[in-house]
């Protein structure tokens, strides 16, 4: 049987394919993702048995205490494993810690409105996804709020909630109900308060198994964010 030629012309040059080495290089291609969506699987299967492990040590002993073969003995894993994916246990930390920032501004979505415009009785979707949030993955914040490794952890979350308030804000006063802008001491002040007392607020909720519920801490919050301290305590 006569050979049938496929000619491809790419920059003028004619490549000439028998239809056979077509075949077995779709073949091979295929062959190849399938590998590759496979090894994909076992790499996520692992890097959530690392991390399920850590949470779980946690909880049970001081973090400071935690050793990597204590990680890979719970994880079922063997310590070249854990070392192919992570340096340490603090690099296992801080890249469960990422994941859930990016899960957070994924969750709230970009701003809608200025803060001057906060209505603390009209529903605020991203406040209570806010609040999802942290109920929906309240073991992983648990685990990291505690004691044992609280002040690395609370560093990084209040940083990243300043920065989340900055970014959404685009660093305008809108704390202020002048139109004029605040000077950047004011602007710090306000996102330091805002990111405390939250961080605060977020760790007494986990700790009191997330009652009241979303909707309520985020009416709650929301009338603190706008009223402050004394406003809050003079509501009836």
């Amino acid at each position: 049987m006569q050979h049938v030629v496929a000619i491809i012309k790419i920059y003028h040059i004619q490549i000439c394919i028998q239809p056979t080495i077509l075949i077995v290089c779709f073949i091979y291609n295929k062959g190849v993702k399938m590998l590759q969506n496979k090894h994909d699987i076992r790499t996520k299967r692992t890097h959530q048995q690392i991390r399920d492990a850590l949470i779980d040590l946690i909880f049970e002993k001081h973090f400071d205490n935690i050793t990597v073969s204590d990680i890979t003995n719970r994880a079922m894993i063997n310590r070249s494993t854990f070392y192919r994916y992570y340096q340490d246990k603090y690099d296992v930390v801080l890249k469960i810690f990422e994941d859930a920032m990016e899960r957070l501004k994924k969750d709230l979505g970009p701003p809608k409105e200025s803060l001057k415009n906060l209505n603390e009785n009209q529903r605020s979707d991203p406040w209570v996804k806010l609040f999802d949030h942290f109920a929906e993955n309240k073991r992983l914040y648990l685990a990291m709020l505690d004691d044992s490794c609280n002040i690395w952890f609370m560093s990084r979350l209040r940083s990243n909630i300043i920065s989340m308030l900055r970014e959404r804000e685009k660093l305008r006063s809108s704390f202020l109900v002048s139109d004029k802008d605040c000077s950047p001491e004011i602007q710090e002040m306000a996102f330091l308060f805002t990111a405390n007392a939250l961080i605060g607020t977020i760790d007494w909720w986990l700790k009191s198994n997330c009652t009241p519920d979303s909707e309520k801490m985020s009416y709650l919050f929301r009338s603190y964010f706008k009223n402050g301290h004394i406003g809050m305590l003079n509501k009836d």
